[in-house]
This record gives C-alpha cells, sequence and structure tokens, in this order.
C-alpha cells in the first residue's frame, strides 16, 4: 500500500506528528481551562470573556501575522512562539496544581496564548507548502486538515474523561509534554533555507488593496459577510457547552468532553464529503445550503435535552460549519487573482476575531435569558443572515464579477 505523497517526505511526517500531538494537548487545556472557568465562577458571562479572549487578538495580530511571515524565517518564528506557548502550559499547571489560580489568571495566560497562536497559526500553514514538492501540495494540505479534525474529536474527549480520573492539574501536566515534543519536532525539522524578500510599499497600502477588491467584488463579499455573521452569532456557542453539560444536560465533565468532541466528528465527515465534489458549480449551491442546516441544527441543539441527540445535532453542526468554511475558501480563491490572494484570504480568515465579539455577545445573552435561548438566539442570526445578506448584497457589477451566490 503506498504512502499519500506528503507522507513520503520526512520533514512533513515529523512536523504532522509534532502538530498532532500538541494539538492534542491543547484541547485537552482548552477543557480543563473551561471547566475551571465554570467551577470557579458558574457564570456564563465569564465563559463568554475567556471566549473572546482565545480569539480577540486575531482582529489584532491576523493581519500583521501574514505580513510577519512572509519576512522571517518561518520555522524560528514557529519555534520562537510554541516556546512561549511552553511556558504558558508550565505556568498554568503550576498555578492549577497547588491551587491557586483564580479567573485573572486565566485571562492572562489566554491571551498570551491567543496572540501566539495569531502568528504560529499562519507560519505553520504557510511552512507545509515549503517542505513538499508542488505537486505533493494538495495531499500536504489534506493530511493537515484531518490530522486537526482527528485532534478535534480525541482532545476533547480525553480532557474531559481526564478531569474525572485525575483531575485538572495532572491533565494539564500532559499538556505540557505534547508542547514540548512539539519543540522538539520543530527543531529537527530541516525544510528549506528562507530568504526574507524585499519588500516594497507600505503594509497599509496593500491592506487596503486586498480590501477594494473584496468590496467590490460581489461574491467574495457575500460569502465573506455570511462567514462573519456565522462566526459572531454561531461558532462562539462552544464556550457555553460547559453550561450544557453542567446544568441543562446534566452530565459532568465527561459528558462536556463528549460534546466538545461531536462537532470534530462532524468535520472530519465534512473533509471526506468536501472531497466527493468535484465540481465547483456544485460547491457553490451548497454553500447556503450547509449555512442553513449549520443554523437549524444548531437551534435543534439548544432546545434538545436529551445527550444522544445533542452529540447528533453537535456532529452536523461541526460537519456543516467545516463544510461552508473550506468552500468558502474555494470560491475565494477561484475568483481572487494570485497577487491579491493572500490579502483576500487574510480579510477572510478574521471571522475567528468575530468569533471572540461573539463569545462575549452569547455569553452576555446566557447570563440575561439563559444558555439555550442565547444559542437558539445565535442560530436564528445566523439562518436570517444567509438568507438576507445574498438578497440585500446586490451590485451593478454583478455580470463583470461573476453571478451572485443565491
Amino acid at each position: 500500500m503506498k504512502l499519500p505523497p506528503a507522507l513520503r517526505h520526512r520533514d512533513f511526517r515529523v512536523l504532522l506528528v509534532g502538530s498532532v500531538l500538541t494539538r492534542i494537548g491543547e484541547y485537552i487545556k482548552l477543557v480543563v481551562q473551561s471547566w475551571l472557568v465554570w467551577e470557579l465562577t458558574g457564570s456564563a458571562f465569564y465563559l463568554g470573556v475567556i471566549g473572546f479572549c482565545e480569539f480577540g487578538p486575531r482582529l489584532l495580530f491576523g493581519l500583521l501575522g501574514g505580513v510577519l511571515v512572509d519576512r522571517v524565517d518561518r520555522r524560528r518564528l514557529m519555534i520562537s512562539t510554541q516556546i512561549v506557548t511552553t511556558a504558558q502550559s508550565v505556568i498554568f499547571t503550576i498555578l492549577v496544581l497547588t491551587g491557586t489560580a483564580q479567573f485573572w489568571h486565566i485571562v492572562t495566560l489566554v491571551l498570551i496564548i491567543a496572540v501566539a497562536n495569531s502568528f504560529f497559526t499562519t507560519a505553520n500553514q504557510a511552512i507545509i507548502c515549503s517542505l513538499v514538492p508542488q505537486e505533493a501540495v494538495v495531499s500536504a494540505l489534506a493530511m493537515n486538515s484531518a490530522g486537526h479534525n482527528l485532534t478535534k474529536i480525541i482532545g476533547p474527549s480525553i480532557g474531559g474523561i481526564l478531569i474525572t480520573l485525575i483531575g485538572s492539574g495532572s491533565s494539564l501536566i500532559i499538556c505540557v509534554f505534547t508542547s514540548i515534543a512539539m519543540l522538539v519536532c520543530l527543531a529537527i525539522v530541516h525544510g528549506p533555507t528562507f530568504t526574507p524578500p524585499l519588500m516594497v510599499g507600505s503594509l497599509l497600502d496593500e491592506v487596503a488593496e486586498g480590501y477594494r477588491y473584496v468590496r467590490h467584488h460581489r461574491r467574495i463579499r457575500t460569502t465573506i459577510l455570511v462567514t462573519y455573521f456565522n462566526a459572531f452569532a454561531g461558532t462562539a456557542y462552544i464556550q457555553l457547552l460547559p453550561v450544557f453539560a453542567g446544568r441543562i444536560l446534566e452530565v459532568g465533565s465527561s459528558g462536556y468532553g463528549f460534546l466538545m468532541a461531536a462537532p470534530g466528528i462532524g468535520a472530519l465527515a465534512g473533509s471526506l464529503l468536501i472531497a466527493s465534489i468535484a465540481r465547483l458549480e456544485r460547491k457553490r449551491r451548497i454553500l447556503l445550503g450547509s449555512s442553513w442546516i449549520y443554523a437549524g441544527s444548531l437551534f435543534l441543539f439548544a432546545m434538545s435535552r436529551s445527550m444522544i441527540v445533542s452529540l447528533l445535532l453537535l456532529t452536523v453542526v461541526g460537519c456543516m460549519q467545516m463544510t461552508f468554511r473550506v468552500i468558502a475558501r474555494a470560491v475565494i480563491q477561484e475568483d481572487t487573482p494570485p497577487h491579491l490572494l493572500g490579502r483576500a484570504m487574510s480579510i477572510f480568515l478574521l471571522d475567528r476575531g468575530f468569533t471572540s465579539l461573539g463569545a462575549i455577545f452569547l455569553g452576555s445573552m446566557a447570563t440575561l435569558l439563559g444558555a439555550s435561548p442565547a444559542v437558539a438566539l445565535g442560530a436564528l442570526i445566523c439562518g436570517v443572515s444567509t438568507w438576507v445578506i445574498p438578497r440585500t448584497n446586490a451590485d451593478s457589477n454583478e455580470k463583470k464579477n461573476g453571478p451572485s451566490l443565491s
């Protein structure tokens, strides 16, 4: 049996192993972190604050991270940020083991890791293509995506069980070792020698050019706007899962881990679904349909009081979320010229920042209305925006810019 093309290259194999290990550790830490905040505060609003801290720095550092990745050695940048990640894990572990962890400690540590990840994630995406030949790039990206989706299943499941069996502090020790494992893998990756290019023009001018292109291209503009609304009103539901596990479904920390893992199972299924779609026209038709199914499944999850039904619905949510995001990237890549693609994609990826704002919004709504009504409200916003935006976001240049998504 032949290996996939990307796995025939040593450096990519090493990086993939390190990425899988550290992501498992990060998801374990995420479960411990959210459950600890819930135990310390019992507040849905504070869970939303943590969600804001996790994704908020993307709004500030997302574009800067893209520019920095193009100007410095990517492997060294990854090593530097991974050292920060490891130090953060060590400090977090000590605080939890000694019983001195407070909410403001967690906020500070989450902000540190969020800033580091703003640069690490971009560098990781960029370096993959340099570790394999051109004909293996698609294989490498697919393997990296599959590995990430698997960690979304394994990490939360293990995290929820570990909290029950050995406690939060001991679970975090595992995260420290997985972070160190990534450092070791980065140290033994050889990779190509990177020479930073000579940059011309100002950063603001380059960003403005990309923004103007997106603003005047209806199909891309519509895709990105729907993505932003889904991120703001929908994606942050994950921050409220401790409330569902603790109060609504009453399944405890182990059940919380399974609730966290269910969207990852769906995302993996979504990846396989997308791989089976060959015609781009079909992808365009599915784009808005997947967003509607995502909103509907999320609404039904908010109403569910059965653990089994909730897991099934979250699996659909994860599947549709992955399907929408991947197809949205495909639409943007098809419609954007190569010299503007990086800037268009950086604007698209700002949806992570909108997730942080959504975490505050849903956390506040959950405090006022309850977790179930808050998530249901977010789902309704997603569904309405998916219907309204393609119909109101028209312009007179449709013929030039291509047919609408609707």
